[in-house]
């Protein structure tokens, strides 16, 4: 008798536009680059119905709103209020250049528990270059320390790669001085705009996951830090602290279509934002089915 798996959906990651501000090299999304129009997005409606939807499989799950930039949504705040209330946990993933003192204080009076922020370097000109838009850096570290003043809980996002691999115990440094609860380091997944890049080559990659590892030790009690798209860290891990409590990220494995999804600007559903195999769309069929 075969045995059926049930999916339990614990964390959705929502790009909720394709909209952006920025033309980052290796998003995944190939977001649209400055583009004005909602070209396939969902309506503020059909959100609403989909949070209904993944309310009826967990109510209590991890929501990720992110894009392309979320804050061009003239209607997140809406839409946070209303997952708020339906018992999520709502997290916004931004870059940072758009947040102003009042757009923070109206996220976190609709429900947001945290915003996730990128900075790939502590060098404006090679953020900047990454992100292919002048004064980004400025305009996201300013940011960054909006939510901070704003009593937001702050998670710092780093894209690791080649170029800015050296930079890896300055950025943990720097996420600890601006007050971020929270340091991830992503490792490339080649996919959209970024399925061209090459990615870090073997032994520094191996070399940049003991440094991690070493700076996870030196950070604990004062700051989480985070392997990414990389369950080969579990490794790194094992082999020197079998007990160590950082295992049990990877204890399942990649949670892709088991505990995690991804729904798309147009509302595909997929096991993940890396992964653009649509199972189905949620204004045709339910999340649950």
């Amino acid at each position: 008798m075969g045995l059926t798996r049930t999916f339990t959906a614990h964390t959705i990651s929502w790009n909720i536009t394709r909209r952006c501000n920025l033309a980052c090299s290796h998003c995944y999304l190939d977001a649209d680059f400055r583009s004005g129009e909602k070209v396939d997005e969902l309506t503020t409606e059909e959100c609403l119905t989909i949070l209904e939807q993944i309310a009826a499989v967990n109510p209590n799950a991890l929501l990720i709103l992110t894009g392309g930039e979320p804050l061009l949504r003239s209607d997140l705040y809406l839409i946070v209020r209303e997952a708020t209330d339906q018992g999520f946990m709502v997290v916004v993933g931004t870059n940072g250049t758009a947040l102003t003192e009042s757009n923070v204080a109206k996220l976190k009076a609709a429900g947001v528990q945290g915003m996730s922020l990128s900075l790939h370097s502590l060098d404006p000109l090679e953020h900047d270059r990454f992100v292919r838009v002048p004064g980004s850096w400025e305009r996201a570290v300013s940011g960054l320390r909006r939510l901070a003043a704003g009593g937001m809980d702050v998670v710092l996002q780093m894209s690791v790669a080649s170029w800015n691999a050296h930079e890896l115990e300055a950025m943990a440094a720097f996420a600890l001085e601006t007050d971020a609860k929270v340091f991830n380091v992503y490792f490339l997944v080649c996919t959209g705009r970024g399925q061209g890049m090459t990615d870090i080559q073997p032994e520094e990659y191996e070399a940049t996951l003991v440094r991690l590892y070493n700076l996870q030790q030196e950070y604990q009690g004062k700051l989480l830090i985070g392997a990414k798209c990389t369950p080969q860290y579990k490794r790194i891990v094992y082999s020197r602290d079998p007990d160590s409590p950082h295992l049990k990220t990877y204890l399942h494995g990649c949670p892709a279509a088991t505990h995690y999804a991804q729904i798309t600007p147009e509302g595909h559903l997929t096991p993940c934002p890396y992964m653009p195999i649509p199972v189905g769309n949620l204004l045709e069929a339910d999340f649950e089915t």
